[in-house]
């Protein structure tokens, strides 16, 4: 196996075991918090794994270029709802998280 295959498996299995982790921590949060914004956090992981799963599959098996690019196409599909839905529980989590810092220090919403 050639080392650039290798240092490609490698990134891959590092994304998806990175994604593991977010995953239990959102759904540990979301358990413990209940706020939406670790449901949209869950969901971009989510797809974020799935991305990084579909980029493995040329590892484990050759495809016709039209193939390739049909499976790579799938995964851009995830990537960018990942991206997206990441990037919506993130405002959502940081604004809920400015809420309660201004309640905590005894400022409304009104007056922020």
């Amino acid at each position: 196996m050639n080392t650039l295959r290798m240092i490609w498996l490698a990134t891959i299995v590092l994304g998806i075991g990175v994604e593991v982790i977010l995953l239990s921590l959102q759904a540990e949060a979301l358990r413990r918090y209940g706020h939406s914004s670790f449901w949209l956090l869950i969901v971009g992981s989510a797809c974020a794994a799935v991305y990084a799963a579909i980029g493995a599959i040329p590892y484990f098996i050759t495809l016709s270029a039209a193939a390739l690019t049909n499976l790579l196409s799938i995964g851009l599909a995830f990537a960018l709802v990942g991206v997206i839905f990441g990037v919506w529980g993130t405002l959502s989590l940081f604004r809920r998280f400015g809420q309660l810092h201004r309640v905590s220090i005894g400022v409304s919403d009104e007056a922020a």
